[in-house]
């Protein structure tokens, strides 16, 4: 199967005819993802190969966009998190074994050079197309090597295995990652995250990882960024994990790595801090949301 998968704000009209085209020709099951589509379900029940249909026009604005993805949590979802426009939009890139680019014509060349960038630094091992013709983009696109499983795809997996290497580059897009032997403490951490979400180091488009917090010892945490919406979720399940503390991949335009690095550098513990101790540490100020009281946190 190969699914042609869209972004919430990919609704326009040059899209639709572009993926009845598609459907009419047979060589697709396409599939539109709104809000509340369980991706992972989606992706698993298929054979793994999933095409991509993004719009230059609005890309950049799609990936930046914390708007949620539903007016309010759906019946029976307890889980207290409708989401945000941006993590779904990144959702879809980072799971696609092809990514095709439309209404792209009129995008100054630099700009599109920065968009496909973006693009491979979130999937490196996808396949990128200008569109020209919706059958023939998922034609060829569907041809060639096949693509690995959709969960090992993503650019932060590649990063924090060490072998992030994205086919297409701009000077303007990077992707960094980030270790840190001492845990966040978290008010200075909000406070850290404010600044870089006000763009003093760049624009982080996209960030992912595995956290620990200071005033939560013993659980570690999924970090998950995207645009201005920010999540850290503790895993239930630490085991192979116990000697991570902060693991963090970062994609972003224009980064200044350095400034980015010390700030984070500088919501860890300090010396005097560490030394204290975790009895100490359970103390200080979090105002970061409680987790769910099922986590078990040890001296909490």
């Amino acid at each position: 199967m190969t699914a042609s998968a869209a972004p919430p704000r990919l609704r326009d009209r040059l899209l639709l005819s572009a993926l009845e085209a598609a459907r009419n020709a047979g060589d697709a099951i396409v599939v539109d993802t709104p809000p509340g589509v369980d991706l992972p379900a989606l992706l698993d029940a298929g054979d793994g190969e999933v095409v991509c249909v993004v719009d230059a026009r609005h890309m950049l604005d799609d990936l930046q966009d914390s708007a949620p993805l539903a007016p309010r949590e759906h019946a029976r979802d307890d889980r207290g998190d409708i989401g945000a426009r941006a993590r779904h939009a990144a959702h879809l890139i980072e799971s696609a074994s092809g990514v095709v680019i439309v209404d792209w014509e009129d995008t100054p060349t630099e700009d599109l050079s920065m968009m496909m960038a973006i693009v491979s630094h979130l999937n490196p091992g996808c396949r990128i197309r200008l569109s020209r013709n919706a059958v023939e983009d998922l034609r060829a696109l569907a041809a060639g090597t096949t693509a690995p499983p959709w969960r090992e795809r993503a650019g932060w997996v590649h990063a924090l295995n060490g072998e992030h290497a994205p086919f297409m580059r701009d000077p303007r897009v990077s992707t960094l990652r980030y270790e840190q032997l001492r845990p966040f403490q978290p008010a200075r951490l909000m406070h850290a995250l404010d600044r870089i979400d006000a763009g003093v180091c760049g624009t982080v488009v996209r960030s992912v990882g595995f956290c620990r917090l200071a005033t939560r010892p013993g659980v570690l945490a999924r970090w998950e960024q995207a645009g201005s919406a920010m999540w850290l979720d503790p895993l239930d399940d630490d085991e192979g994990w116990r000697a991570t503390v902060q693991e963090i991949a970062l994609t972003g335009i224009d980064l200044d790595a350095a400034d980015l690095t010390r700030r984070l550098d500088a919501a860890a513990l300090t010396d005097a801090e560490l030394a204290a101790g975790p009895e100490s540490w359970l103390r200080g100020a979090d105002p970061l949301p409680p987790w769910p009281a099922t986590i078990d946190e040890p001296g909490a």
